[in-house]
């Protein structure tokens, strides 16, 4: 990216092109804090001049301006403002001569919930030098560069990084629902529900009284052995009378016929 930066001491502002790397990762949890580093290193094709002398102990110190938005509208994502200070430099840096590296900002981005991604934007930035200790020199940070992006040329898009955001997992609370389960079920087997009852009503009309039969008792249930008790002769067939009746006419022929015979051979009295 190319900047603008004007020095804090005054004097001819300076433009140059920077390495910006914004780093974050790569799936977050909505609201739960991550953290994001965003690294600006100045390119070694130019020389990015010291605007004053830099002595040995001092340290270097970036502030970065990062902005986060969240999507859906409507949703947000906190990100705190970094100040990050390098380690002493072990010698001196002269005036116009080469910068010394600047440090790695780290920052701590915090979405709301409801969020499902968080966009990061890395802008402008300002390097201050913070003198050694016991130099008796103060030791606020004393501001060498004030940087903005550039707003002529072909790298003028700030640096961006889009970060996924899931939703936290519901666990417990299921779990408290499959524990309430077990209470639910022994309280319906105390309690059944009453069912809808149908009451149907039929009509009984009365049927006329039966009429009387004649029915033939059997006088003898059991037949005895001897077919002269059986008192079967008056249900015996037509064939079973006329034998009957057939051998009671012969015995009174036969009778008959003996008396006449008898009468004829009585002798005759004279």
């Amino acid at each position: 990216m190319t900047y603008t930066c004007t020095p804090g001491a005054g004097g001819t502002a300076v433009t140059h092109d920077f390495t910006v790397t914004l780093t974050a990762s790569t799936s977050t949890v909505t609201g739960t804090q991550y953290t994001a580093s965003l690294s600006i290193q100045p390119l070694t094709t130019s020389e990015f001049p010291a605007p004053v002398q830099i002595a040995s102990g001092a340290a270097i110190e970036l502030q970065p301006s990062v902005s986060a938005s969240a999507l859906p509208a409507g949703m947000t994502a906190g990100v705190s403002t970094p100040s990050p200070t390098g380690a002493a430099l072990t010698s001196a840096v002269a005036a116009q001569a080469s910068m010394p590296p600047l440090p790695v900002a780290t920052l701590t981005v915090t979405p709301s919930a409801g969020a499902t991604s968080v966009v990061l934007t890395a802008k402008d930035f300002k390097i201050s030098m913070v003198a050694p200790a016991g130099t008796g020199t103060t030791t606020t940070p004393t501001l060498l560069y004030n940087c903005v992006v550039a707003t002529t040329g072909a790298n003028t898009a700030p640096a961006v990084a889009t970060i996924p955001v899931t939703n936290a997992s519901a666990s417990p609370s299921a779990s408290a629902s499959a524990s309430a389960s077990p209470s639910a079920s022994a309280s319906a087997s105390t309690s059944p529900t009453p069912r809808n009852t149908r009451t149907v009503y039929e009509t009984v009309f009365a049927s006329p009284t039966p009429k009387k039969t004649k029915t033939k008792s059997a006088q003898v249930e059991n037949t005895p052995g001897g077919g002269a008790a059986t008192g079967g002769g008056g249900d015996a067939g037509p064939d079973a009378r006329l034998f009957v009746l057939t051998g009671t006419a012969l015995m009174l022929a036969a009778g008959a016929g003996g008396l006449v015979l008898r009468t004829r051979r009585r002798p005759v009295r004279q």
